[in-house]
């Protein structure tokens, strides 16, 4: 339990950056759009990645919170719904930072992106308004005891704290982890066999995208041994399940969209692909932070899987900022394509070596 409360404790004061950053990065693009500076723009661009990223640790802090909130005896029902605002606003704003960096200064497609940007600030605020409303309202956070707070916990909310994951559901997800554990490792290795220059470049470059639709296909089918359609236990609509099937369509999409980027003239596909695959690394990893467990949601193993995730999500958003800067620096691709090898590789054994629970690294104090 001193891990969950050492990560709430920066809850509340991580959630106040992204929010002044996204409301400030949409504006800036807002008069970059009105005005064809390319500054601005740029800017915009920028505050946006930053303000997204900052989301990603708000939201992993907030899962910790959402765990010590409930031991306090916090309804949960208010903490859910603060928590599916903020995962539909984060994947949102993940989302808009893809499609926002494939928009030039000047793009007429901006128009379009600002729309979306200015409903999803929407979602912000409303995301913000519940959490505050969790402190206000239901004392969440607050050093109160337990017979003063003001809307008891209900015997559900005093019976989800007694949940537990059995150890045929701990092992399955142990599998699924290290299968993508291996996948990750092959994507390193297509990677390194890419760099070297070995024979038969053409055919080695349609690896890659095989080996993510596939990936993509197996994580749709399998993600969850009790949701469709593989079981009928849970719906779809499960926080858990439906992040494993929008990470698996995301998959997909830059599976099929770097197969397509083969077909560029060959001057371009090198680049093309760089930038898909530094955006899936920042969505996939971006999307770690939002990943919440619903099976025992305020077990010990559900904080640390958040560790483990955290640790895998900081690797893959670093992975993504090395292909990205080998857009921005084409003159020092070896040196990014090293970098990208080498964090692929951890991943890829962070995955491998994954247990559904805290990893060996950290004590469990729970």
């Amino acid at each position: 339990m001193e891990i969950s409360k050492l990560f709430a404790q920066w809850h509340p004061v991580l959630v106040h950056f992204p929010i002044a950053l996204l409301y400030f990065a949409v504006c800036l693009d807002l008069f970059g759009f009105v005005t064809k500076n390319a500054k601005a723009a740029w800017g915009g661009l920028v505050l946006t990645a930053a303000g997204t990223v900052g989301l990603m640790m708000a939201f992993i802090t907030g899962n910790y919170a959402e765990i010590v909130a409930a031991h306090q005896l916090i309804p949960q029902k208010p903490i859910g719904d603060h928590e599916a605002w903020a995962t539909a606003t984060s994947w949102t704003f993940i989302l808009l930072t893809a499609w926002r960096s494939y928009l030039p200064a000047g793009s007429r497609r901006l128009a379009q992106y600002l729309v979306a940007a200015v409903l999803t600030l929407g979602c912000l605020t409303v995301t913000g308004y519940k959490g505050g409303r969790l402190v206000y309202d239901y004392a969440a956070g607050v050093n109160v005891a337990t017979s003063a707070l003001p809307h008891p916990a209900s015997p559900k909310d005093l019976a989800n704290l007694t949940l537990q994951n059995g150890a045929d559901e701990l092992a399955y997800s142990g599998m699924m982890h290290h299968v993508f554990g291996w996948l990750t490792l092959g994507l390193a290795l297509w990677q390194a066999y890419q760099h070297f220059e070995l024979p038969g470049q053409e055919k080695a470059r349609a690896l890659g995208p095989i080996m993510l639709t596939g990936g993509g296909i197996f994580l749709m089918i399998c993600s969850d041994w009790d949701a469709w359609p593989l079981g009928d236990t849970l719906p779809i609509t499960d926080p858990e399940v439906l992040f494993h099937k929008v990470l698996a369509t995301i998959m997909i999409f830059f599976g099929i969209g770097m197969n397509l980027a083969r077909r560029r003239p060959k001057g371009e596909v090198n680049s093309l692909q760089s930038h898909l695959l530094a955006i899936l690394a920042l969505v996939g990893g971006g999307m770690l932070f939002t990943h919440v467990h619903t099976g025992a949601p305020f077990s010990t193993t559900a904080m640390g899987v958040y560790v483990q995730h955290f640790v895998v999500g900081c690797l893959a958003l670093a992975c993504g900022g090395v292909k990205m800067l080998e857009t921005v620096l084409p003159e020092r691709k070896k040196l990014w394509d090293r970098c990208w090898i080498l964090l692929l590789v951890v991943i890829a054994i962070n995955l491998i070596w994954y247990v559904e629970g805290f990893p060996w690294y950290i004590h469990n104090e729970a």
